[in-house]
This record gives structure tokens, sequence and C-alpha cells, in this order.
């Protein structure tokens, strides 16, 4: 299965693409960042990578999927090659967007360029 990463879990790979609607934040500080869904967003620059069921469940680990910092959602991803494809994303939780007052916008809407 896909699962799209766009800030510390980024490797460097080519295989890229870009989450419309979405906007990339420091959620109150900048050690990593936090994508969240905005009608209005530039997009978010991703990177894709093929994972089994256990990788995906090491990863909800890591980001705190049980304690609503994250969740993981399925999304589009618009590849830099031009063809669209589903993936799973995580999208700032609950205990992220509580502190949605103090986010700050990353403009390019890439970990990379920020």
């Amino acid at each position: 299965m896909k699962l799209a990463v766009y800030g510390t879990l980024r490797t460097g790979s080519d295989n890229t693409g870009r989450i419309d609607k979405t906007t990339l934040v420091y959620p109150g500080h900048q050690r990593f960042p936090a994508m969240i869904c905005d009608t209005t967003g530039h997009g978010t620059t991703v990177e894709v990578h093929d994972v089994d069921n256990k990788t995906l469940a090491d990863y909800d680990d890591y980001e705190g999927v049980a304690a609503s910092v994250y969740h993981r959602v399925r999304m589009t991803v618009l590849m830099d090659i031009g063809s669209p494809i589903e993936a799973w994303v995580y999208l700032a939780g609950v205990k992220l967007l509580e502190k949605s007052a103090s986010f700050v916008v990353i403009p390019s809407g890439d970990w990379f360029e920020r």
C-alpha cells in the first residue's frame, strides 16, 4: 500500500507529488510539521512510499494516532509524473488542532524548502 509523507519521514526520494487543498504548518514549534485540510491551501509536497501492514502500524505508533496527535486518512496525490494515486497520509489530529492558534504556515508547502 502507499503512504504519503511530508515532513520528518521524507528520505529524499524523487517519488514525489502534491496533495491539493492542504496547508503545511508548524504546530506551535518548528521541530516537525503537520498537514491540515484547507480548501484555500496551496497544497503540500509529499513523498510516496510503499509500506506493508506492519510498517504502517509502526508509523501509526510513531505518529501518535492512538493519542490523537495525528490521524491517518486516504487522500489523492497528484504525482509529479502527472498521474493521481490514492495514499494514506497523516493529518493533524485533535491534539495538534487544539494548538491551531499557534500554527505557522510553511509557505512553500514543502518541508525541504522551509
